[in-house]
């Protein structure tokens, strides 16, 4: 008689419970998006929340910016690939060393978010960077001040959230950029001739 297939149970996401992965690997912009938005909300994040950090960081530069444009920014970089595989790491990390999954010292080290740790800015500067310097210059102000969402996800007492709070301030950075480059593009400003122009 045949040995019964044991099957281990693991930790897993509620979003994801009943997820089949396609024998690719590959998502497309929409399952992608469907499945970000997914595992933020299990982990207490909303694209809402994104794009208010984002508003907040534009709203003094474009004085007639709307905060769906923002939201509208942020459903857009959730279709990306770069960000599908951030969110999926980050989410996944932080998860599994909440249910003491991950092994010691890591563990502790995610539990408490050292500060020494750093290759949690390592994957949200992999993020921000796809938008140039102005893109991870953005993020490292967020990271310093840690407005709205990023702030709650750094004390949760009850949550890991070591890479998540930097993924979505990395997020909430890119989505700005986005909207600043478009408002630039869209109303360019006259400057006035600067040195070696033409008279």
């Amino acid at each position: 008689m045949a040995e019964e297939k044991k099957t281990t149970e693991y930790p897993t996401l509620k979003c994801l419970r009943n997820f089949k992965p396609h024998e690719s690997d590959i998502y497309t912009p929409k399952e992608m998006q469907e499945l970000n938005i997914a595992m933020l909300a299990e982990r207490g994040v909303t694209v809402e929340d994104i794009a208010k950090i984002a508003y907040d960081n534009q709203k003094k530069y474009l004085p007639d910016l709307k905060e769906k444009e923002m939201v509208d920014s942020v459903m857009e970089i959730l279709t990306k690939r770069e960000q599908f595989h951030a969110i999926l790491l980050a989410v996944n990390v932080d998860f599994l060393a909440e249910q003491g999954v991950i092994m010691e010292p890591l563990r502790s080290i995610l539990n408490h978010d050292l500060g020494l740790f750093g290759l949690d800015e390592c994957i949200a500067l992999g993020i921000s960077g796809n938008y140039g310097q102005i893109g991870e210059t953005n993020f490292g102000h967020l990271d310093v001040t840690k407005p709205g969402v990023i702030s709650r996800l750094n004390d949760d007492p009850e949550h890991d959230n070591c890479f998540l709070d930097d993924v979505v301030g990395a997020l909430a950075a890119v989505a700005a950029v986005r909207v600043a480059q478009n408002h630039a593009v869209a109303h360019p400003k006259v400057v006035r001739p600067h040195r070696g122009m033409a008279d």
